[in-house]
């Protein structure tokens, strides 16, 4: 799925709602898209994965805590090992992740705030951009996910 700006708006303030717990639409489909959109963009490496990989970190409690769901929840995880798979073994010269903050649970406190960055790409935040998209961070951000 290519998503320009506007459609990233959309879909940012959607995983809000659900993340809040006043989301007003097919919560269950808009995860279960989320991760299709997520295996789809990582099989064909695609520039929009990091939003991807974040956005359904944020909403994938849904199915596995809020409104449990063994299908659905395995599906997420699927989504999430295949970022693992590809990524994981990439090399980096970065120090530090943002998925090394990540707490026991698998929650990282600035998802919101990056993914609004990611879908609004301004030059100001190159390093900030390129140490968030870095495959072996999003590696780490999934598996920290999966392991919660």
């Amino acid at each position: 799925m290519q998503t320009d700006p506007d459609q990233w708006n959309d879909l940012i303030a959607e995983w809000d709602e659900i993340r809040q717990g006043y989301h007003l639409g097919d919560t269950h489909r808009t995860v279960l898209e989320c991760a299709r959109n997520l295996e789809e963009s990582v099989a064909a490496a695609g520039p929009d994965t990091a939003l991807w990989v974040l956005g359904l970190v944020l909403i994938g409690p849904y199915v596995v805590h809020a409104r449990p769901d063994a299908a659905a929840e395995a599906r997420v995880l699927k989504a999430l090992d295949s970022v693992e798979r590809a990524l994981g073994q990439t090399d980096c010269a970065h120090e530090e992740h943002p998925c090394d903050g990540m707490a026991d649970d698998g929650e990282l406190d600035d998802l919101q705030e990056a993914l609004e960055m990611l879908a609004h790409p301004q030059e100001e935040d190159r390093g900030t951009r390129e140490i968030w998209t870095c495959p072996r961070n999003l590696a780490g951000i999934a598996r920290a996910f999966s392991d919660a």
